[in-house]
C-alpha cells in the first residue's frame, strides 16, 4: 500500500509539493497515491524549482542524475526543465521499478499511457490512413523483413542495447525484454554492442515470434532504431486499435506469397502469424487471407520448405 492511500481512494495525504510536482510533469490522478515510487524528495524540489526558473547553484552532480533519470529534460538550448511524466515511467519501468506498484495500478497506467500515445501520435497516423502522409516518424515506421533489419544494422556507426519499453510497461506477454536496437544512447543508458551482436539479437527475435519495425528511410543509417515487436504489448500495434489504422499503421510494404506445390502442411506458419493472416486446416495446409496480412514475414522465416515469399506489394 502508498504511504498515501488510506484505503478510501482519497488523496488528503499526499503533500502540497507533491501533487505541485504532479502537476508539473502531468502525472495522471490514478498515480498521485503512488508518486513516491516515481520521485524522491530531492527529484521534487528540482522539478519545482525548474518549473520556477530557479535552478542556479544547483550541482552538476544532482542535475546530471536528473536527467539520466528522466527527472528533467534538456532542451535545444541546454537549459534543464521538467521531462512529462511518460518520459519518466519509460525509464522507471525499464530499469527501477514497476514491482513497488501494485499490478491494478500498474494496468492503469500503461492503459494511460497507450492512450496518450494513441492521441500524440492521431494526426500523423490519420494522416498515413488517408493518404496525405508527410516525413513523420510515423509516416516512415513500417515492418522491416529480416534481411532489411539487417541492412538498417549493417549501416549504423554505432549500436545499443535497450530494454523494450513497451514489454516493460504493457507487460502482457512473456517475450524476451533486451531487444530493442537504438542507434542513439538516449540519456546513456543502452548497451553498446557489436553488429554481431545486434545481428544475434535480430535472430532471436525472430525466432521468438517477434516482428521488425523501424523508421525506415532511403538511406538505411537514418533510421533511429529496430523494434522487436509483439501484438500484446506494442504501443504502435496497440494504438493502432484505438485509432482503427490496422490496416495501413505500421506501414505495411510486402504480402506472403504461398507456394503451395512446395508446401510440406507443417502449419507453423499459421502459428506463427500474428494476425491470424494464415489459417491451417487440420492437414495443416494453409490459406492466406491477405487483407489480414501485414507483410511481417515471421511466416517465411519459419518455413523450412522455403514455401513462402514475400512480394513488395506493388508486385504482389
Amino acid at each position: 500500500m502508498s504511504r498515501w492511500d488510506g484505503g478510501d481512494g482519497t488523496t488528503d495525504q499526499v503533500p502540497p509539493e507533491w501533487r505541485a510536482a504532479a502537476d508539473v510533469v502531468g502525472a495522471p490522478g490514478l498515480v498521485t497515491p503512488w508518486l513516491d515510487r516515481f520521485y524522491d524528495a530531492d527529484d521534487v524540489a528540482l522539478l519545482l524549482a525548474a518549473a520556477n526558473g530557479s535552478l542556479e547553484g544547483v550541482a552538476e552532480a544532482r542535475l546530471e542524475r536528473a536527467v539520466r533519470r528522466a527527472v528533467l529534460d534538456l532542451d535545444a538550448d541546454g537549459a534543464h526543465l521538467p521531462a512529462d511524466f511518460h518520459a519518466r515511467l519509460e525509464i522507471w519501468a525499464m530499469f527501477e521499478g514497476w514491482k513497488d506498484v501494485p499490478l491494478a495500478v500498474r494496468r492503469q497506467l500503461a492503459d494511460w499511457d497507450v492512450d496518450t500515445y494513441a492521441e500524440r501520435i492521431r494526426a500523423d497516423v490519420e494522416a498515413v490512413r488517408d493518404g496525405r502522409s508527410g516525413d513523420s516518424y510515423e509516416a516512415r515506421y513500417t515492418y522491416l523483413l529480416l534481411d532489411e533489419a539487417k541492412a538498417v544494422v549493417s549501416a549504423q556507426e554505432r549500436i545499443y542495447l535497450w530494454p523494450c519499453d513497451c514489454r516493460s510497461i504493457v507487460g502482457a506477454c512473456r517475450k524476451q525484454t533486451h531487444v530493442c536496437l537504438r542507434f542513439e544512447n538516449d540519456r546513456g543508458l543502452g548497451w553498446e554492442i557489436s553488429r554481431e551482436r545486434a545481428f544475434e539479437i535480430l535472430l532471436q527475435a525472430d525466432r521468438a515470434g517477434l516482428m521488425h519495425t523501424a523508421d525506415l528511410h532511403e538511406d538505411p543509417a537514418a533510421s533511429t532504431a529496430i523494434c522487436n515487436c509483439c501484438t500484446d504489448c506494442c504501443y504502435p500495434h496497440l494504438a493502432a486499435g484505438r485509432l482503427g489504422t490496422e490496416d495501413v499503421w505500421p506501414v505495411r510494404r510486402h504480402l506472403a506469397h504461398i507456394e503451395m506445390t512446395l508446401c510440406k502442411s507443417c502449419g507453423r506458419c499459421g502459428l506463427r502469424c500474428p494476425f491470424e493472416a494464415i489459417a491451417c486446416n487440420s492437414s495443416g495446409r494453409p490459406t492466406l487471407d491477405p487483407a489480414r496480412c501485414r507483410g511481417c514475414g515471421l511466416c517465411a522465416t519459419a518455413c523450412s520448405a522455403d514455401a513462402i515469399d514475400l512480394l513488395a506489394l506493388e508486385k504482389a
